[in-house]
């Protein structure tokens, strides 16, 4: 798919709290580029070479290659990353999968195949399949100064999710692991019964100590949706930006949240379990044999924002 040519629309914060739009002669800087060139292979994720971390966060018997599609679907929003005039680059979307239960015995012994081992230890209540950037390794500069993190996702119609449970689709995880400075989450929280004009929503959350949700919209299928979110790693400001499909950025919300913690930032499909109340959902609880889920990602990339900078379209 070809990428648009053209000036950037860049959110430039003005010294006063209010902000000004305008349009940018230089790009930001970017510091991760993680959009995937049309001749990628899936096989490429798993090469010393890729530019995301090519040993997490997947099953402990599975590889990228297992993990990885590229869908024939239309082109997500896709930025010029490196020159203010970008002709004639192609660029390709991703399809994460989760999959289990792969008969590997005549007796059904199955195994999970997107069960996770940190240390050696399954979660076995969780469902993993997560991209981290390479370079993120949780004190780098995409976890310094002010930065803003770029994502669009869409969902996959031949594999639906069982939105009856929660999903973590995009997070930034603390580099203790104890906690995530955002995330955006689907399906029903863990313990609720799926309600879909409540659950079939696309729920970005903070770490705050008012109101966890920063922002949310219904999860429309066949729809690209497109975030931006700006962290001061050094204080408590977040922004969120958004759209749908070509559009460009519009700003959502601005607030405070407690962004200490530095760590990683996480693009995939992290599925909790279902079960009861005070369960250790990392260990225990229940996850539907057969599963073939999937959700579709493009235009990821980390840009710094230290000086105001923030592509909007």
């Amino acid at each position: 798919m070809l990428l648009a040519s053209g000036l950037l629309l860049t959110f430039v914060f003005s010294a006063s709290a209010s902000y000004t739009e305008k349009l940018a002669r230089s790009v930001c800087t970017l510091l991760f580029d993680g959009k995937i060139p049309a001749d990628t292979q899936a096989a490429d994720f798993d090469a010393d070479s890729s530019v995301y971390d090519n040993e997490n966060v997947l099953g402990q018997n599975q590889t990228w290659a297992d993990i990885i599609e590229f869908p024939d679907v239309s082109s997500s929003l896709v930025y010029s990353s490196t020159v203010v005039m970008k002709k004639d680059s192609l660029w390709t979307n991703i399809d994460v999968t989760l999959s289990c239960c792969r008969s590997l015995i005549s007796l059904n012994r199955f195994s999970d195949e997107s069960i996770f081992a940190p240390g050696g230890q399954l979660q076995s209540g969780f469902r993993r399949s997560e991209l981290i950037p390479a370079i993120n390794d949780g004190t780098d500069i995409t976890v310094q100064g002010t930065t803003t993190v770029h994502w669009s996702l869409r969902s996959d119609s031949s594999k639906p999710f069982n939105l009856s449970h929660e999903y973590q689709l995009v997070f930034h995880e603390t580099s203790d692991f104890s906690t995530s400075q955002f995330m955006l989450k689907t399906g029903a929280p863990f313990g609720q019964t799926f309600v879909e004009s409540e659950h079939k929503t696309l729920r970005l959350e903070g770490r705050q100590t008012t109101s966890a949700t920063l922002f949310s919209t219904p999860f429309d299928d066949d729809v690209w949706h497109n975030f931006a979110v700006t962290v001061a790693w050094n204080s408590t400001s977040i922004t969120v930006f958004y759209s749908k499909n070509s559009d460009s950025l519009s700003l959502a919300n601005v607030t405070s949240n407690d962004n200490s913690g530095q760590g990683q930032q996480h693009f995939g499909i992290l599925k909790l379990p279902t079960g009861d109340a005070g369960i250790d959902v990392a260990h225990e609880g229940f996850q539907e044999s057969g599963l073939n889920e999937g959700l579709i990602y493009g235009g990821i990339f980390i840009e710094d924002s230290s000086d105001g900078c923030i592509t909007l379209s």
